[in-house]
């Protein structure tokens, strides 16, 4: 058992750290491949809208589309760094991504054009969207509370233990 982390290490663990020395790296490549593919996607979708804004006909419900897409890559590449820090999937960005994606595929298809059955399950899904990231424990601070546990542990191991009591 390691004295400062409270680890117990196995045989098998040397195995999982040296792979993960070569799988972590990798991963972090292709993440960093993923963002610069949105980075890619959102310029071109911005060229795009400022194109449609000076063009002579402006389709309304074309732009907001752009503008929320882009919203949907910015939440994207938010995650994507959240995970290179941390190396977690941020819950509440993808909260945050599911409701903007959902408004945006409402105002690609327009409100009138949807039955009323879709309109209720839409917004039964918003709403209990927006209560989980509003009453739900998804904004923690991870890593502030990872910190607090390994230094209770290295407090824990560095403390003394007590001298037995005198009969």
């Amino acid at each position: 058992m390691d004295r400062i982390t409270g680890e117990l290490r196995l045989p098998h663990t040397q195995v999982h750290q040296l792979s993960r020395r070569f799988l972590e790296p990798i991963q972090d490549i292709l993440v960093l491949a993923l963002g610069a593919a949105l980075f890619g996607l959102m310029g071109r979708t911005l060229f795009g809208l400022f194109r449609d804004l000076v063009s002579a006909e402006l389709n309304f419900r074309q732009v907001v589309a752009e503008v929320l897409f882009v919203f949907v890559m910015v939440e994207l590449v938010r995650m994507l760094i959240v995970y290179l820090q941390e190396h977690r999937v941020a819950v509440d960005f993808m909260v945050e991504l599911g409701i903007v994606s959902s408004l945006r595929e409402i105002v690609l298809r327009g409100v009138v054009e949807l039955h009323w059955e879709q309109i209720v399950a839409l917004s039964i899904f918003l709403l209990a969207l927006g209560a989980l990231l509003r009453f739900g424990d998804l904004r923690v601070d991870a890593l502030a509370a990872r910190e607090a546990r390994r230094a209770a542990r290295l407090a824990e191991a560095q403390r003394e233990p007590a001298e037995p009591a005198r009969v």
